[in-house]
């Protein structure tokens, strides 16, 4: 159960290799899909991937029109579908195989990236960040600081103490699902190893197990991005 991270330093900051690959591999599996579903668009009956593509645009507007009514904000719109891609391919990279070099200690290179508090913990902090960027770029920097003492002035601390609250339980709600979901998966893969009698009981769970580990990455992409759209509609009033 103990692996090691690949890991490098420079300039005094530690780089995890195996972060910087999966979430580098995620990126790009999102551009490759973005590029191909809107290659020769076209109107009227739309081609199967372009059709993928307005659906999940469709998806996304919908959890927009209920988090923050009505809005055609395209630079949030494309926010939301860009986050939704990431993190459901992120969600599922570890999901059908994970990848170990036997070392002295044993490695481990592949892994869902947002299996990483510290991944998780960087996108809430990014999209709290972003919600303040959007209320300072629509009402001023002025009102964005006043916004902490209402109702009350008594409330600044409480107000302040909630930004902190929310990107804590927003990074680590969609970590901890992700990681305990892997963990059950690595006990499940380690009884493959031990015999045949072993193997025979827990591939059957094992595979449901990767079926529900899908599940409940599309989940927490699409709970991610909902309580993102909270936060933003709570800017924009």
């Amino acid at each position: 159960m103990e692996h090691a991270r690949p890991q490098v330093v420079l300039f005094n900051l530690t780089f995890d290799l195996s972060i910087i690959l999966t979430t580098t591999i995620s990126a790009l599996f999102v551009f490759i899909i973005a590029y191909f579903c809107t290659r020769n668009l076209t109107e009227g009956t739309p081609k199967k991937w372009q059709n993928f593509m307005e659906w999940i645009l469709d998806f996304v507007k919908d959890i927009m029109n209920n988090s923050m009514g009505t809005t055609n904000n395209l630079f949030i719109l494309s926010t939301g579908i860009s986050l939704l891609m990431y993190l459901f391919i992120a969600n599922l990279l570890g999901v059908p195989f994970s990848i170990i070099t036997i070392e002295q200690h044993p490695v481990s290179w592949w892994r869902s990236p947002t299996a990483d508090a510290h991944v998780t913990m960087t996108l809430a902090i990014m999209i709290i960040a972003y919600t303040h960027f959007i209320d300072i770029r629509l009402h001023g920097f002025k009102h964005f600081m006043f916004s902490f003492f209402k109702p009350f002035k008594a409330l600044f601390a409480i107000n302040i103490l909630e930004q902190f609250a929310t990107t804590l339980t927003l990074g680590l709600r969609l970590f901890g699902n992700i990681y305990a979901g892997e963990v059950m998966l690595a006990l499940l893969a380690g009884a493959v190893t031990q015999g045949f009698l072993a193997a025979s009981l827990a591939v059957l769970p094992m595979l449901i197990w990767q079926a529900f580990c899908v599940f409940i990455g599309a989940i927490q992409a699409y709970i991610f991005v909902t309580l993102t759209m909270v936060y933003i509609g709570h800017r924009l009033t």
